[in-house]
């Protein structure tokens, strides 16, 4: 909605007015009110609409300890947009990968504590909360080391995710088992973020004897529980998993990467797109193209990881 020009149109109409008067008829409270509406419509040119007030949870993983390149320009990125990121690995992290990733964070927790990302989210999610920083938070970003991003920039994804008017939103969504958002990037406004059901959803993640019940119990569970407390939400990408189910494709979104990156602007890129964990329903090497070309640095770090991808 464009306030500020409706106001501005007022303004000069008003100031047209005054000065249709003859010049000898125009009083000195006249001239003032003229000169009070040129000063208050100049200023509105430069006014700029302050940034939401966002902290971001990242959850890491690294069997050797090290600070993989994509993970430190992803939390680099993050930090950018945000008023701090708090890094929380479930494994150890050196010391000298510490202090290549301090200026980046302002807080992190690098051990194993066996609860893979769910269990990174509850813990820079309590140390927020324990440090006041959510009090006044207009966006709490959950994001993990499962992607490279962003691709080229998060800017233009978040401003027009600013304009919708939903309570928390995800990059993509899935409709395996039930619709959810996909957790490996989700963002909670300001009413889910003061949840009382939220908070205790997220103290009660706890240690699982299969992996895979993360995603039953925590990702699966978080949308429509929110959802049926009333809460508005939506993704990113637009769903269109089901429409390729029914042509017996993947129902995973990250599986067409090309087409999200080109028709949809996606800033992420799946890690098991090259893993082979992934079903991708598309021509990798027309993806590792376009990358070359359009996210050189997103490339670079695919060759560095998985070189016998590229030749």
């Amino acid at each position: 909605m464009k306030v500020i020009p409706t106001i501005n149109k007022i303004r000069l109409a008003r100031i047209k007015t005054l000065l249709s008067n003859r010049v000898d008829k125009i009083s000195w409270r006249s001239i003032l009110i003229i000169g009070l509406l040129l000063i208050m419509t100049i200023s509105s040119l430069f006014y700029v609409t302050p940034s939401p007030k966002r902290y971001v949870v990242f959850a890491g993983y690294n069997a050797n300890g090290e600070l993989a390149p994509y993970v430190k320009r992803y939390i680099k990125k993050l930090n950018e947009i945000s008023d701090g990121v708090v890094y929380i690995t479930d494994s150890s992290l050196s010391e000298k990968a510490q202090k290549e990733i301090a200026p980046y964070v302002i807080h992190g927790e690098y051990q194993r504590h066996g609860e893979y990302d769910w269990g990174s989210y509850k813990r820079g999610y309590a140390w927020l909360k324990a440090n006041k920083k959510l009090e006044n938070t207009d966006e709490l970003i959950f994001a993990n080391d499962s992607c490279y991003a962003p691709l080229q920039s998060f800017r233009p994804m978040f401003k027009k995710m600013r304009h919708i008017g939903v309570d928390f939103w995800g990059n993509t969504q899935n409709q395996k088992f039930n619709q959810h958002l996909q957790s490996y990037f989700l963002v909670f406004r300001r009413p889910v973020i003061n949840s009382k059901t939220f908070a205790t959803f997220m103290k009660n993640i706890k240690k699982q004897p299969d992996h895979s019940l993360y995603i039953t119990e925590y990702e699966i569970k978080l949308t429509p529980m929110l959802e049926n407390l009333g809460y508005k939400w939506t993704s990113y990408i637009p769903n269109f998993s089901g429409e390729q189910a029914e042509l017996g494709k993947s129902e995973d979104p990250n599986s067409y990467p090309l087409t999200l990156i080109k028709e949809y602007h996606n800033q992420f890129l799946k890690r098991r797109t090259f893993t082979g964990k992934l079903p991708i329903e598309e021509d990798k090497t027309a993806l590792l193209n376009y990358l070359q070309k359009h996210a050189p640095a997103t490339y670079n770090n695919i060759k560095a990881d998985f070189p016998k991808q590229i030749r």
